[in-house]
């Protein structure tokens, strides 16, 4: 097994901005949607390797939006030196759109970065990949493009319909199907999309997916698409067990699905690594003095192919040895 994952290339700790002492660190508060995962926890395991005077002060919203805005308000109450936001929902609650804000934020001049957010130009919460286009604002990319994503599906197996299921409450994944569909025809493929249908509470549920399952394969669905959708990631056993009764194959951007679920392929950055990439931009900033606005939001230079056996022989789909060659192949 040949694992693609990126050598961060890090180096060593500069020394630290005479601001921040151990007795007095930097100040980051970090707002997350679901619990401080891989991302975070790489993020924050970044300054505590290298013993750097930051402190990571983790807001965990439990997936609840109308906390943002309380947590919005405390954020400009105690000023951290630093705003890291993890995904769509949570970044653009916090410092909003530029259509809604232009250069500005809600938080001010208090310095962000955003992390696992999957397309910020078409989110419209930067204005390029070169800079942000906002006074205090920068961010890293994690999601590997969908024309790599369906190149790489392609070698493994070729469908003529991708079924996607998305939680209408999440912008990022219609944004995402929108992308899909667009390929779709220079591609060879077509895109059927179903949503969850929201409860009295605003809320999908998990309950649905195998009835919503059984429709993508009735209307010709040969195989199962998860680009970003923290509601499938979620429910992940669900919805690959789902796609699995209806024999279909689920291909996604997040190697979790793979890795402790049931979907056949991933081709994904590894959560871990884009939380140091984060921490070392979130550095740059506290440390080493530069002004988010200049900063590009980067990316990590290469990405991880993940294949599930125990799903391969479970649905009879064996991959091409070009793709062995390149996979962290995981059995459970």
């Amino acid at each position: 097994m040949r694992n693609l994952l990126i050598a961060l290339g890090l180096g060593l700790a500069a020394p630290a901005h005479a601001e921040f002492t151990a007795e007095a660190p930097a100040q980051i508060d970090m707002v997350v949607w679901r619990g401080c995962e891989e991302a975070c926890e790489g993020f924050r395991r970044f300054f505590s390797d290298r013993d750097l005077p930051v402190q990571v002060n983790v807001i965990d919203v439990d997936k609840d939006k109308a906390r943002l805005p309380i947590v919005q308000q405390q954020i400009n109450d105690t000023k951290p030196d630093l705003v890291v936001t993890w995904g769509t929902s949570v970044t653009d609650a916090i410092l909003g759109k530029r259509a809604d804000y232009g250069r500005g934020s809600p938080i001010g001049d208090i310095p962000a970065l955003f992390m696992i957010v999957a397309d910020p130009i078409r989110s419209d919460i930067v204005e390029s990949y070169e800079a942000s286009g906002r006074d205090a604002i920068t961010g890293v990319r994690n999601r590997v493009p969908e024309e790599t994503q369906i190149a790489l599906l392609k070698t493994y197996f070729a469908p003529t319909k991708i079924g996607v299921i998305n939680d209408p409450t999440e912008s990022n994944s219609a944004l995402n199907t929108e992308v899909l569909t667009n390929l779709g025809p220079s591609e060879g493929f077509e895109v059927i999309s179903l949503d969850y249908t929201l409860n009295a509470d605003g809320l999908a549920d998990p309950a649905e997916i195998p009835a919503l399952m059984a429709q993508l394969k009735a209307e010709g669905a040969d195989a199962i698409y998860v680009g970003s959708s923290s509601f499938n990631l979620e429910n992940r056993d669900a919805f690959t067990s789902a796609a699995i009764d209806q024999r279909l194959p689920v291909f996604t951007a997040y190697a979790q699905m793979v890795q402790d679920s049931k979907a056949l392929m991933a081709v994904a950055n590894a959560y871990a690594n884009v939380g140091k990439l984060a921490a070392a931009q979130a550095r740059k900033i506290l440390l080493d003095g530069a002004d988010p606005a200049t900063l590009p939001i980067v990316s990590l230079d290469r990405f991880s192919v993940f294949i599930n056996a125990d799903t391969a022989k479970a649905l009879d789909l064996y991959p091409p040895i070009q793709l062995i060659n390149i996979a962290e192949v995981v059995r459970q």
